[in-house]
């Protein structure tokens, strides 16, 4: 008998007793019974191998299941010559897995898979496995896999060699897979349309196995003599595709996430292999923009602090000013704006200003029983909004802004505050208005004392704006808005709210005090240096209101304050640019110094000499400042060899004072009269000393200065004075100025000779006093920062 003959007789036998086996009903659903253990062998004694024609040809290794029960043989990796093109290959599952129960191990690296199939089944990232068909010949002779590699019935007649997951399907034998001979023989001819035996020789060449749409097509079991297979194979492809995770490319400045890597074991294997793909530049991008994202989009320096602040001030820099409250009014703002707030500052409109100009809105307010009408002028100026409210009781007050009697002092205040509080719903800034969310209002002493006030009794009270928190910053506890309590009417208040206002003090008496109840309401409260928050709770400090602090100490806060280096900086003072002056910086010091020194003296009709020292006071005129220490003095400073310049306005006492000191001492004693903001600046360049013999300093802004400009300060050793002028050590070469520690004439007098001694005789020390002043950072930054600490603990205070 020939081989053929033995093959085919083998084949009918094998098919034949398939048929024979039980099923489980019509449509082969029940339990499929365990066949007998059965090897197929040719007439040269090797094994035949099972395969489904209808199998596209898949570069995969190939086995033979023998139903044997051994399960821990380890199947042998088959060379990619050896594999037959019409070999049987075991079915591959979503999971990778290789056999039933145990999985077993292949030997060697798997070649790459391809990302792109050939063939039209295979478009995009991908092929789809068409779903099966099963009909009554494939039903009775082979379990039918699913697109997903998984037996599309329970059971079929012969029972699944492997499940979708790789795992046994029910009542299935256990197997052992086996070595096949490398098949380039004949094949036998197939039985019927669905299953043929191949027999793996070396007889014949191989032929080509029928494709579904050309080379690459690694559908299971697709139905060749069907019409509709194309189309379902695309359909299904186009499923595949659009299921699979789709790679986007991170996005900058936000951090990439990196993406899971894709795992195309999971969906489609193809034939073509390429090259694995180097992903590294996901992690490299990834990387990059998250570097981006730090240091180019770290957003604004207050990140997720950033606020709407409205800063209300009774004067402010450069418009209005009387002293350091109109500096303050003027620079914190924009150190503010700069940390990446909105940032609004809201203040009396007294005369025409040039940049302001007027939104058009008009609201009435009652202040002392009248109905007044209001007007808001806005400007924008390096990231701020500055909005002036008009009012007739503010008009033609530029030179006086706090003049008038306590009465009509009150009335203007009243209406400002009524006015400011209501600023963020009404002016559209840059055509939005702040709005009452996310909002703190900066009020400063006792002028805006009433805004705290005011926004708990006419809003918060009633539900309203209960987003919007109040700090109240001061300034000079010396002034404090006293009245009788009979005007408590005025400022048209809730009658229970006289209780807020009502303090006794063994000078006045019973009296209502505005200071004392802003100081109440707000929500915190900040004083301009840590040295003036610890006098403030002493008897002599705080001047009547030092229990009120004490009972508040839990929201109190001491913040140096800074200056603007626009606007104070000896290299780019504009006040510098002309009439002889000069800008300087350290390096130049010595030159720019001095040529400043001999503009000023001869713009004041002084003698020009570089040898003598130029003494210099800036200020408001009144008792806490000193100057009249300073008057009580000048019979010995002017019997030094010096130079005496004082600038300010005020009492008006302390005026005359002024210009009789410069009538007796000519040659040596200059007074100025009122306030100019060019002369400050020159004498603070030229001159080189400072005198500030204040009785009680809160925190002081004209030492800052001086020392910024190379200038050495004299300053009497309390509040922020003492803060920021630490005591000259001439043993260890250290120390920004000198001290004294009470505010007497003596002690001014006895600190100011030391001063004077070393700057005649020692001028190398003189020079290092000098250095370091200059070399400080003073700017409104750090202090910034400070304030934006108390904002955010009132923002989150209930």
């Amino acid at each position: 008998m020939s081989s053929s003959a033995v093959v085919a007789s083998s084949t009918t036998f094998l098919v034949a007793l398939a048929s024979a086996s039980p099923r489980g009903g019509p449509s082969g659903r029940g339990r499929v019974a365990a066949p007998a253990p059965l090897a197929l062998r040719d007439g040269s004694g090797r094994a035949l191998a099972l395969r489904c024609a209808q199998r596209a040809p898949r570069r995969r290794d190939a086995f033979v299941a023998r139903a044997d029960g051994g399960e821990n043989e380890e199947p042998e990796r088959e060379d990619d010559d050896d594999v037959a093109v019409g070999g049987w290959q075991q079915p591959r599952s979503r999971r990778g897995g290789v056999g039933v129960g145990k999985v077993a191990k292949r030997r060697g690296s798997v070649p790459p898979v391809g990302r792109y199939g050939s063939g039209e089944a295979a478009r995009g990232r991908g092929t789809a496995a068409p779903a099966p068909r099963q009909d009554a010949a494939s039903s009775q002779n082979r379990s039918i896999l699913s697109g997903d590699d998984k037996p599309a019935s329970a059971s079929s007649q012969n029972g699944s060699l492997v499940s979708g997951d790789g795992k046994p399907a029910a009542a299935t034998p256990s197997i052992t897979t086996l070595k096949v001979p490398a098949p380039d023989s004949g094949v036998i001819p197939s039985v019927d349309k669905s299953l043929e035996i191949a027999i793996p020789d070396k007889m014949g060449p191989t032929p080509p196995s029928p494709s579904v749409s050309g080379l690459g097509s690694s559908a299971p079991f697709p139905r060749l003599d069907s019409a509709e297979n194309s189309e379902l194979t695309e359909e299904m492809s186009e499923r595949v595709v659009q299921s699979a995770p789709k790679r986007e490319a991170p996005s900058s400045p936000i951090p990439a996430v990196q993406e899971e890597a894709w795992d195309f074991k999971k969906y489609i294997d193809f034939n073509e292999p390429i090259a694995e793909k180097d992903y590294d530049w996901v992690d490299e991008d990834a990387a990059d923009s998250s570097d981006n994202h730090k240091d180019y989009d770290s957003g604004s320096l207050a990140g997720e602090n950033v606020m709407n602040v409205i800063v209300v001030a009774a004067e402010c820099s450069p418009w209005c000013k009387t002293g350091g409250l109109g500096d303050v009014a003027g620079a914190l703002p924009k150190a503010l704006a700069r940390r990446g707030h909105r940032v609004m500052v809201v203040v009396p409109r007294y005369g025409d200003y040039e940049e302001a100009q007027d939104v058009g809105i008009r609201k009435y307010y009652k202040a002392a029983g009248q109905d007044l009408e209001v007007k808001y002028f806005h400007a924008y100026i390096d990231g701020v909004d500055f909005v002036f409210i008009d009012a007739p009781l503010f008009r033609h007050r530029q030179d006086d802004i706090y003049g008038g009697s306590r009465q009509e002092i009150m009335k203007r205040m009243i209406l400002f505050c009524k006015a400011a509080v209501e600023v963020p719903w009404h002016v559209p800034c840059g055509g939005v208005p702040y709005g009452d969310g996310n909002l703190v209002f900066i009020a400063n002493d006792w002028h805006t004392a009433l805004l705290p006030v005011y926004l708990k009794a006419y809003y918060r009270d009633h539900g309203t704006m209960q987003y919007t928190r109040s700090v109240l910053v001061i300034h000079n506890i010396a002034h404090q808005g006293r009245g009788p309590v009979d005007e408590f009417p005025y400022m048209d208040l809730p009658e229970h709210y006289v209780e807020h206002f009502k303090l006794y003090d063994p000078v006045g008496g019973e009296h209502a005090n505005i200071f004392g109840a802003g100081l109440k309401m707000a929500d915190r409260v900040v004083t301009v240096s840590p040295g003036y928050l610890w006098e403030l709770k002493t008897t002599e400090g705080g001047w009547g209101l030092h229990d009120i602090i004490r009972q508040n100490d839990w929201k109190m806060n001491g913040i140096v304050n800074g200056i603007d280096y626009r606007e104070w900086n000896p290299e780019v003072d504009v006040h510098l640019q002309s009439d002889g002056y000069t800008n300087y910086t350290l390096s130049s010091l010595d030159a720019g110094k001095r040529q400043c020194k001999a503009a000023l003296q001869r713009e004041l009709g002084l003698e020009v000499r570089d040898d003598v020292p130029l003494i210099g006071f800036i200020g408001r005129l009144d008792g806490q400042k000193g100057v009249d220490i300073i008057g009580d003095a000048v019979p010995w400073i002017v019997g030094q060899d010096v130079q005496l310049v004082m600038l300010g306005s005020g009492r008006r006492d302390l005026e005359v004072m002024l210009q009789r000191l410069e009538a007796q001492h000519g040659s040596k004693v200059r007074g100025w009269v009122g306030f100019s903001v060019p002369m400050a600046h020159r004498i603070t360049a030229g001159a080189d000393v400072l005198l500030m013999p204040s009785r009680f300093e809160p925190c002081g802004l004209n030492q800052l200065y001086a020392m910024a400009y190379g200038t050495v300060p004299v300053v009497h050793a309390v509040g922020g004075l003492r803060d920021t002028v630490t005591a000259f050590d001439p043993f260890g070469d250290s120390g920004l100025g000198w001290t004294f520690d009470r505010a007497e004439p003596h002690k001014l007098i006895e600190a100011l000779g030391h001063c004077l001694d070393t700057y005649r005789s020692y001028k190398e020390s003189w020079r290092g006093l000098q250095v370091r002043g200059m070399s400080q950072d003073l700017s409104w930054d750090h202090a910034a920062e400070l304030y934006e600490e108390v904002l955010v603990k009132a923002k989150y205070q209930w």
